[in-house]
């Protein structure tokens, strides 16, 4: 098969025709041409009209080929359209002013899911830019034609992307698992800019927000979706438990520091794991504390006591049994304890609403530990934009720019 064939089956040329292929310092410069007689499609409406006249030469990259790198050039033509004026033809092989080829693109853009953009450059013998551009166009043309018709459930929740509290809000569908939403920060201009991006009739169709406590959230999803229902994560409401056990065995430490500075030592793990996870020595070693009579232990028995919440198959004896828990904690006379039961307290609804709506966001976590393994990889990220940009591309489950023949 001749590299001319090649070129014509892998662009899907229908209007063009492929005019010579030559190697000039090393690289394959393909040379396209209208074929003579044709109408063109408008680029702005695609109605085919007639030619009016030609352009400047034009040059876009495309895919190597046996690790050659190939370009193309072609003048594109201006068509008078009876809809839309004299506009420029719409080139199959491109999109807009993008200097790539569309099989370019979608090479670059799918090994950008898998590698640093970095990497990939390196592979493909382009600059860094060329491949973020790609990526640019990839998850430019996604946005435009994802489905968002059933987008029901969503997860709002936040990363780190450096050090110093820099955040980012991540909105996620938790039914398809996919990323719908990143923006800088995690203020309630955040957040609202999601909800004017998103539009009242995507937000309308919403049944239920999954978030932790953070009150700028709330505030937000009360005020812009107020019909839907509110669940407050059970996993954040449990990193919460765990911080105030582990604050008991601070303080029961600090108060045995001077008979007993050992016994607590290197027990944080013994509280905070769940029972079946314990070691035989961990196992061991609990079961001697426990008959001390501690604080800590009796922190222990309300965490323990507090998972039995979640089996609770109806409302109103969830709400039974946490208002027997929030007695038992209250009357502990252990400050930690009692502070979680008021804030359980002041959240009580949205607590609750689990037992109407059972969602949460495990998901919501293991999609935010997948966005730091992005990050990672590629050495973190300066610009929001751009992590934001490779998030979408990565966890977005995008639809890729179709190409007439796939190169991966």
């Amino acid at each position: 098969m001749l590299v001319e064939s090649i070129v014509r089956k892998t662009l899907g040329l229908k209007d063009h025709r492929v005019v010579c292929v030559k190697e000039i310092a090393g690289e394959l410069t393909v040379e396209l041409a209208l074929r003579r007689g044709r109408k063109l499609p408008c680029s702005r409406c695609g109605k085919r009209a007639a030619v009016r006249d030609r352009l400047a030469g034009r040059t876009w990259r495309h895919v190597p080929l046996w690790g050659i790198s190939a370009r193309l050039t072609y003048r594109p033509a201006r068509v008078r359209c009876p809809s839309c004026g004299v506009v420029v033809e719409q080139i199959p092989w491109t999109e807009g002013k993008s200097s790539l080829s569309a099989g370019l693109i979608h090479v670059l853009a799918i090994w950008a899911r898998l590698l640093a953009w970095e990497v990939v450059a390196k592979l493909f013998g382009v600059c860094w830019s060329t491949v973020a551009s790609a990526v640019r166009s990839a998850v430019k043309y996604g946005l435009a034609h994802r489905d968002t018709s059933f987008v029901r459930h969503i997860g709002i929740d936040e990363i780190s992307r450096k050090k110093g509290h820099v955040y980012m809000t991540q909105v996620y569908d938790l039914d398809q698992k996919r990323l719908i939403w990143s923006g800088e920060g995690r203020s309630e201009e955040t957040l609202r800019r999601f909800f004017e991006e998103w539009g009242s009739e995507r937000t309308a169709q919403i049944e239920g927000i999954c978030c932790d406590m953070w009150a700028p959230y709330v505030k937000v999803i009360k005020d812009r979706c107020p019909d839907a229902v509110l669940v407050f994560d059970k996993f954040h409401l449990v990193r919460h438990l765990l911080e105030a056990v582990d604050q008991v065995r601070k303080m029961e430490a600090r108060a045995l520091k001077a008979k007993e500075p050992a016994l607590l030592r290197g027990t944080r793990y013994l509280w905070l794991k769940n029972p079946w996870n314990l070691t035989p020595s961990q196992k061991q070693r609990l079961g001697y504390l426990e008959r001390l009579n501690l604080k800590i232990h009796k922190a222990y028995l309300l965490k323990e006591l507090f998972r039995e919440l979640w089996a609770y198959k109806r409302r109103g004896w969830a709400a039974r049994y946490l208002k027997k828990w929030f007695w038992w904690a209250t009357h502990s006379r252990i400050k930690p304890l009692r502070d979680f039961a008021w804030l359980l307290r002041r959240h009580e609804e949205g607590i609750l609403a689990y037992f109407d709506l059972r969602i949460d966001n495990g998901a919501t976590e293991a999609m935010n530990n997948n966005a730091k393994q992005i990050s990672h990889r590629a050495h973190g990220f300066r610009i929001p934009e751009t992590f934001a940009l490779n998030l979408y591309h990565c966890m977005g489950q995008l639809p890729l720019p179709q190409t007439a023949h796939r190169f991966l």
